[in-house]
Formats: structure tokens, C-alpha cells, sequence
């Protein structure tokens, strides 16, 4: 297992394109956090969005201005002596935390399969607490004062290991980004993500109503408080330049998004295994691509979902916190406390659920932190919640429904869901309870013990539920899970050491790779890929919009048989496509999550709901007549299209006075009476 001593902030000195490349991504996390702040006050004073991406632009240059004027303020401080050695592992307590971590995470991976759900959190608080007890034994020493010195050099391993990892992991990041343009997997969440970035490019201003639904005219949904400023920058950038909204979002800003991803994996394994950290990278990459057996798995929210805020804050501000966690107890600089805060005020501006994950996150590490006496670290730590929690705050203020209507999902079902089942389930159960003994010592140690404690807390029957009965978010309360970092946990497998015999020679380095080499083939043969079509994906010749070509060609027809502002009635498949080109023109239900969401009438909401059910499949139940005409009366459709194959539902259009027959792809249209 990697024990590497490191330099102060946990990462080996690396070459010059490291440093280049992180201090990029540093720099975007505060650029994206000063963008987040001016939206939050814009939903207060509703400027034009030029005028603010042209204060933004001004605010980045300041902090350009900042960073190059007090450089003193921001470098890193440079260990100067190696710091005291560490107290032996007691190795009986050491032994049941391994034994019964292992334990807990097959248990988990395997609850499927009939094993009571208690073999899971049991055995996993025996693990937390024995890893607890022996790591605040070893580092519970009062902390030195930042830039004391007292931190050991990096070795020369964790330098070869930057050197030669750096290029594997800028080829894989832009493998994945350009990959990112040819899988199409197509969400239903667009619907309202992109449908505000729509809305933002075609009026330059900030979409606080609803307009998936109606054009502005009701409320937000609920559940979905305007606090997200991705996509609202996303299509301030878009009406700049001219281009389509959706088109920016899928060609312009989603590659760059999963490079930021593989890189900030990097990172992570970097600061957690600096003398392993190419095989541990390798192996969380692998991992991510073959998660392919469940929509909420990461690697779901990785490679074919980037475009969306919440996919960004699991995949590259969740690994990022960890980093900038590690950093700051390691060495308490001004500049990691500063990214800390930062981070978490962009975590805000990429989805709402930001309030609840980020204070698990930072939560964790402060309470391992000041368990092992390290106070003043652990309070530090916490800069990273502040801004999520007082935004969550706010919204609860001043919103009278913050509530997110669907399916709680319980301790296994969200396990399952984010983590899996089977092989997939089991590694990433051992991993997580193996993560204190995986990691480099020190820092790192004591945040994955953290981490492996909350998870297990929250695995405890009836804590979600509870949660979600005090919250109102327990639709989304399964993205606790995201507390998780498992790409990384399960890379760190790839650091434990393999017996070598002592004239082992030549074979050394062959063996030493044998848990890389073993993981990944189980990962071949125990997951799903996530480009292929048992996923739900589809890998097309050229780069594309994330939704079927044949939808968007024949909604585009279909759009263009109305004038703007119209309402239209089609297959949800087509319905859910409307938003993404534009919101000029409603469709009667894009996506029924959030029409029971909306803040209407129920019977608004039941008539958009019989109508789409009228029109949803040739086969199976249909709403009666009676109920679709009053319906189509109430709502106003301007167009209504059915299966051409499906004679019962164009049935009930036609019987309730619509004529006037358009042939539109696949579909058949028909107007209302006087049209």
C-alpha cells in the first residue's frame, strides 16, 4: 500500500505542464465562482447578460491583476525539512478495519443478490471506527503551523511518476472530450437544463420563470430554484457569438468539461498516491467507462452527461474539493483556503444540489480533521460549505416550495443506483473502506476515513428517509452518494502492494502492476460499457446534438407548421426536443417530471397529462373522449401530432374537431376547428 512520503500540499513537484495545467484549472473554478456571485446578484437586478459577462470579464481580470501583483500572497509555501516520523501501525486494530472493510463493501456489492442489508453498514462502521482509532493515535498530535517546514520532500518515484503520468493524462483527457462528441445518450433533464440556456440566448436575459412549459408565464418549477448559473452563462456566451444554445452546449462547452474531469481524477490520484498514481489513474479511468449498467452511475454522469451542472460537480468539483481539502490541512495557505471557498461557490452555480453535497464533503474532512487534532485545519475546511448553505438558506427563505416530488430511494436502492451491484458494487465497497489504508498516510488517510464514516452513517436504515422527510429533496437525496469519489477510491487499489520475492529481479515491476491488470479486467467483464447500446447509447459517424436527428428534424418541421408562441402536441420524444430549440413555442409535456413540478393548477397538469397519453404509444391505455376534448379546449394546442400507425389516438384528436391532415416524418398532424 502506498506510503509515500510527499511535499507539503500532498503532490509530487511535477513538470512544468503540470503545474501550467492545474494552475489553469485553478483558474477556472474562480473565474466560474466570480461569474456565479454576479448571477446571484442579477436574479436581484435583472441586468442585460452582456452586461454581465461584461463585468465578469472585468472581475477576471482583477483576480489576473490580483495573482500576478501578490504572488507572495498566493505561492505555495516550500517544505524546507523533512517532518517527524509516524508511530508504527498497531496492527490488531489495523487488521479488523481491513478485514471487516472488505466485508462491508462485498456485503454492499452484493445486497442484490439476497445478502441482508445490515452485513453492509455493520461491518462498515466496525471498519470506520477501528480506522478511526488507529489513525487518530498516529496523527493526533497537535498541527504544526503552516509554513513550518514539516513535511518530507517528494521522492524521486512521485516525480517520474508525474513526469511520465502528465502525458497519459492529457492524451486521455482529450480521448474522452473528443469521444464526448460522437456518443449520443440521450436526457430527459434537458428539457429544463438546456431549455434555459434557449431561453438566455434568444432574450439576454435571466430565465427566472418557467419556460419549458408556458413562455415565462408561470412560476419556477419547483424544486429547481434559480441558483444555477451554468447554463444562463452558457447562453449569455451563445448569444454573443451567434450560435445556437444547444449547439454551444454539446460542441463548445462539453469537451473542454470532460477534460477538466480526467484532469481532475489526476489530480486526485496524484495528491492521494503520488508513487502509484499512473496505475491508480488508469484504473479510475477504466473505471468510468465501463459504469455503463445504471443512468446515476458516474460514469453516466461523466462521459455522456457533462453538460449538465450536476454532472460537472461530481465529476470535476468533487474530485477538485478533495484536492484543495488535502492541500490546505497539509500546508494552510492563503491560496488553498481561497480555492476552497471558491469551489464552493461554484459548486452553487452548477446545480442546487450543491447545498447538501458539498457540505458532506467538506463536512467529512473537518470531522476526520478535528478528531485528530488538527482544529484549525478542520475549521478551514469548512469554507467550502459556507456558500452552499447559506444559498440553501436563502432558497428555502424566500421560495414557498422547495420540495422535489418522485421516488425516495433508501440506503440500498441509492447504493445500487450511484455505486452498483455485482462486481462493480463490490470494488467500490471495498474501495471505499479500504480508502483509509489505500491512501498516502497523513491528510489523505484521515479525510478518507472521514468520508468512509459519513457514507456509512447514511447507509443506516431509515437515515435518508429521514433526511428527505425534514428536507423535501429526497427525489435527489440519492446524489449523497456523490460524497464518494469511487474513480479514485478504486484507483487507489491499484497502490497495494503485491509480495514480491526478494530475487524477484525483472519481474518486480510486471508484478507490482498485477491489481491495475485486475482490476480492469474485471471491470471488462463484470460491467457495460458506456458507448453502447445496452447503455442506452449511440455512437454516431460525426459530432452531434445529444437527442435522435430524426426527433429534431421532425420537430423543427413541426414547429415551423405554427406561428411563435403555439402550442404543440406530439410522442414525448419529439415533445422533450422542443425546448432544445427553442422556447418560443411550448410543447404540452416535454418531460413529466417536471410538469408535476409546475406551479398550476392540478388540473392544468392532469389536462397536459391526458393529452400526452393520448398520443404517447399506439398501444395500451388511452384517456376517453370526453376527457381529451375538454383538454385540447382548455389548453389552447395550436398542433396536434400522433403515430401515424396510430389510429385509436388520431381518433380522439379527430373527434374532438381537429382536421386539416399534415404527413410530418413519422407523424400525423392535425389542426384545431378554424385553423
Amino acid at each position: 500500500m502506498d506510503r509515500t512520503a510527499v511535499s507539503r500540499g500532498g503532490e509530487p513537484e511535477g513538470t512544468r505542464t503540470t503545474r501550467l495545467v492545474d494552475g489553469v484549472t485553478d483558474g477556472i473554478v474562480l473565474s466560474f465562482a466570480v461569474w456565479t456571485v454576479l448571477y446571484h446578484l442579477g436574479l436581484l437586478i435583472r441586468p442585460h447578460t452582456s452586461v454581465l459577462l461584461a463585468v465578469w470579464l472585468l472581475g477576471c481580470g482583477a483576480l489576473a491583476a490580483l495573482y500576478a501583483a501578490r504572488r507572495g500572497w498566493w505561492a505555495t509555501p516550500s517544505p524546507d525539512r523533512p517532518g517527524p516520523g509516524n508511530r508504527p501501525i498497531p496492527r490488531v486494530p489495523a487488521a479488523v478495519a481491513i478485514v471487516a472493510g472488505i466485508a462491508a463493501g462485498t456485503c454492499a456489492g452484493l445486497h442484490e443478490s439476497g445478502v441482508p442489508w445490515w452485513c453492509a453498514w455493520a461491518p462498515g462502521i466496525v471498519s470506520a471506527a477501528a480506522a478511526a482509532a488507529v489513525l487518530r493515535r498516529r496523527t493526533g498530535a497537535p498541527e504544526p503551523a503552516a509554513g513550518d517546514g514539516h513535511a518530507a520532500q517528494a521522492p524521486d518515484a512521485g516525480r517520474d511518476e508525474t513526469r511520465w503520468g502528465t502525458p497519459l493524462a492529457l492524451l486521455t483527457g482529450a480521448g474522452f472530450a473528443v469521444a464526448s462528441l460522437f456518443i449520443v445518450n440521450s436526457d430527459g433533464d434537458d428539457a429544463y437544463f438546456v431549455s434555459r440556456s434557449v431561453a438566455t440566448a434568444a432574450s439576454g436575459e435571466i430565465p427566472v420563470k418557467d419556460v419549458i412549459f408556458t413562455p415565462g408565464t408561470s412560476g419556477p418549477i419547483a424544486g429547481e430554484p434559480p441558483v444555477s448559473s451554468i447554463e444562463v452563462l452558457a447562453g449569455a456566451i451563445a448569444r454573443l457569438f451567434g450560435i445556437p444554445a444547444a449547439s454551444f452546449v454539446w460542441y463548445v462547452f462539453l469537451p473542454p468539461a470532460v477534460f477538466l474531469a480526467i484532469w481532475a481524477l489526476w489530480r486526485l490520484v496524484r495528491a492521494w498516491a503520488p508513487r502509484r498514481a499512473t496505475a491508480c489513474f488508469v484504473v479510475g479511468a477504466a473505471y468510468l467507462l465501463w459504469t455503463g449498467t445504471s443512468a446515476a452511475s458516474l460514469g453516466s454522469f461523466h462521459l455522456l452527461r457533462m453538460w449538465q451542472g450536476k454532472a460537472v460537480l461530481v465529476s470535476v468539483l468533487v474530485p477538485l474539493i478533495f484536492v484543495y481539502l488535502t492541500r490546505w490541512a497539509e500546508r494552510r495557505s492563503r491560496a488553498d483556503l481561497a480555492l476552497l471557498a471558491a469551489a464552493g461557490v461554484a459548486a452553487v452555480g452548477l446545480t442546487s444540489s450543491a447545498a447538501f453535497v458539498v457540505p458532506l464533503v467538506a463536512g467529512a474532512a473537518a470531522a476526520a480533521l478535528a478528531a485528530a487534532g488538527r482544529v484549525r485545519a478542520a475549521a478551514g475546511a469548512c469554507a467550502a460549505m459556507a456558500y452552499p448553505v447559506g444559498s440553501g438558506l436563502v432558497v428555502v427563505l424566500f421560495h414557498k416550495d422547495t420540495s422535489v416530488v418522485g421516488t425516495i430511494h433508501d440506503a440500498p436502492g441509492s447504493w445500487r443506483w450511484v455505486l452498483l451491484q455485482s462486481t462493480l458494487g463490490v470494488i467500490a465497497g471495498c474501495a471505499l473502506w479500504l480508502a483509509p489504508w489505500t491512501a498516502r498516510r497523513g491528510v489523505p488517510a484521515l479525510i478518507l476515513t472521514g468520508v468512509a464514516a459519513i457514507l456509512t452513517v447514511l447507509l443506516l436504515p431509515g437515515v435518508l428517509e429521514a433526511t428527505a422527510h425534514l428536507s423535501g429533496a429526497g427525489q435527489v437525496l440519492w446524489r449523497t452518494m456523490w460524497l464518494v469519489p469511487a474513480p479514485a477510491l478504486i484507483g487507489l487499489l491499484a497502490a497495494v502492494r503485491v509480495p514480491v520475492p526478494g530475487r524477484a529481479g525483472p519481474w518486480r515491476a510486471l508484478l507490482a502492476g498485477v491489481p491495475a491488470a485486475v482490476l480492469v479486467a474485471a471491470f471488462v467483464v463484470g460491467g457495460t460499457p458506456v458507448w453502447s447500446s445496452a447503455n442506452g447509447s449511440v455512437v454516431t459517424s460525426r459530432p452531434s446534438w445529444k437527442v435522435s436527428a430524426v426527433a429534431v428534424g421532425t420537430t423543427r418541421s413541426v414547429v415551423g407548421l405554427v406561428k411563435p408562441g403555439s402550442l404543440v402536441l406530439m410522442p414525448t420524444a419529439y415533445m422533450r426536443t422542443v425546448p432544445l430549440l427553442t422556447v418560443r413555442t411550448q410543447a404540452v409535456n416535454p418531460n413529466g417530471h417536471y410538469l408535476r413540478l409546475l406551479p398550476v393548477s392540478a388540473q392544468v397538469i392532469g389536462d397536459r397529462q391526458a393529452l400526452t397519453e393520448a398520443v404517447r404509444l399506439p398501444y395500451g391505455e388511452k384517456p376517453d373522449q370526453a376527457a381529451v376534448t375538454a383538454a385540447l379546449r382548455r389548453t389552447g394546442v395550436d398542433v396536434a401530432c400522433g403515430w401515424r400507425r396510430d389510429a385509436r389516438g388520431l381518433a380522439l384528436l379527430r373527434n374532438a374537431g381537429f382536421g386539416g391532415e399534415r404527413r410530418v416524418g413519422r407523424l400525423l398532424c392535425l389542426f384545431p376547428p378554424g385553423a
